[in-house]
């Protein structure tokens, strides 16, 4: 039995890289491989839910500079004591930590699975990410990245050692058929209330359809530290028919009141939402900003796509979509036939292929 150790961040969060995580992981326990959790932070317990059989370490560190010398010793520890065939880093910044640790067990296969696509960095530990995707192109066996437009990202812009390997998300809901017409006229869209999720975008854009549409609702659902600024804007734009509920405990319920769901994202890396959103059989309008989202939208067939950033043309194709209702239902149609592409086995066949030619 092969055994195959995840490193990750932090099992605990809510988060989309997290609950992909929980459906490959239990999928290959599944599939009788020893699946073992590594948990950077964390709070004994997986946020999702996990397969019986999977066995959880949690180093107990309180963030990713913290505690370095600690954490160390304990995944050294971890790697000596398992004596995994592979481990996987579940974010490639995590390739800092198994680059020191890897000497312990010199015949573990090494992956690096990326959940943000080639051009992302983030204000703290600036420049990190960019030196330690570096480093794991030039020594990981396989990086495994999201679609196809970020491998071609690697490819044109670094030397890969081993092999690289796109391996899309799944969609972690089975198809739900409601392409009937809805009477509540809503437009949808979900996530962090964070400026990288483009939400002022879409209320500035959402400002000029309502005048057309005025029995259109949009509802963006999520919380998160733009809630004020997203606030000041609905007022200064005189938006009328547009509310910020907040968290939902049940998204399932949001996905299906929804009539067209809305990407606004300033970057992405694979949007999870937009599987969501597909498998509830909604059609999309979304920027077509870096990266995966136009593996996901195809224009014309299940949804249309704007130029990123560009509100103008995000509002444009908005109205498109709702002037023409029989063409909405047909779109939606259309995702629920695309999304099948992602089905959790489909994607679980991809990753055993990829260990076995590791």
């Amino acid at each position: 039995m092969k055994k195959i150790v995840f490193f990750s961040g932090g099992i605990d969060r809510s988060g989309g890289t997290e609950r992909v995580l929980s459906l490959i992981a239990s999928g290959l326990a599944k599939k009788d491989y020893e699946v073992v959790i590594v948990s950077m932070c964390g709070e004994k317990k997986s946020h999702y839910p996990l397969d019986d059989k999977i066995k959880l370490h949690f180093l107990e560190a309180k963030g990713f500079a913290k505690g370095i010398l600690s954490n160390l010793r304990k995944l050294k520890d971890i790697v000596k004591s398992e004596k995994p065939d592979y481990w996987v880093d579940v974010d490639i910044i995590l390739g800092l930590y198994t680059f020191l640790v890897r000497k312990k067990n010199k015949g573990m296969k090494w992956i690096s699975w990326e959940h943000f696509n080639y051009f992302t960095d983030f204000p703290y530990y600036k420049g990190l990410r960019k030196f330690t995707r570096k480093l794991v192109c030039k020594k990981t066996d396989c990086l495994v990245v999201l679609s196809k437009e970020d491998e071609g990202y690697y490819k044109q812009n670094e030397k890969i050692k081993g092999k690289l390997l796109s391996i899309p998300n799944p969609s972690p809901y089975t198809v739900n058929k409601s392409s009937e017409r809805k009477e509540e006229k809503i437009v949808l869209s979900v996530g962090r209330l964070t400026r990288i999720k483009g939400f002022d975008m879409l209320l500035e854009a959402w400002a000029d359809v309502e005048k057309e549409f005025p029995k259109w609702k949009l509802a963006i659902v999520g919380e998160g530290e733009e809630r004020d600024n997203l606030l000041k804007l609905k007022k200064e734009k005189n938006i009328v028919n547009a509310d910020l509920p907040g968290f939902a405990e049940n998204i399932e319920e949001e996905y299906k009141k929804a009539s067209v769901y809305v990407l606004s994202s300033r970057n992405e890396g694979f949007p999870m939402v937009l599987l969501e959103a597909m498998s509830f059989s909604l059609p999309i309008v979304a920027f077509s900003c870096k990266a995966g989202v136009k593996e996901m939208v195809i224009e014309g067939y299940n949804g249309y796509l704007a130029n990123p950033n560009d509100v103008k043309g995000l509002s444009a194709k908005i109205k498109e979509m709702l002037s023409d209702e029989e063409k909405m239902r047909k779109m939606g149609e259309n995702s629920m036939k695309h999304v099948q592409n992602f089905d959790t086995d489909s994607i679980l066949k991809q990753w055993v292929q990829m260990m076995d030619t590791v």
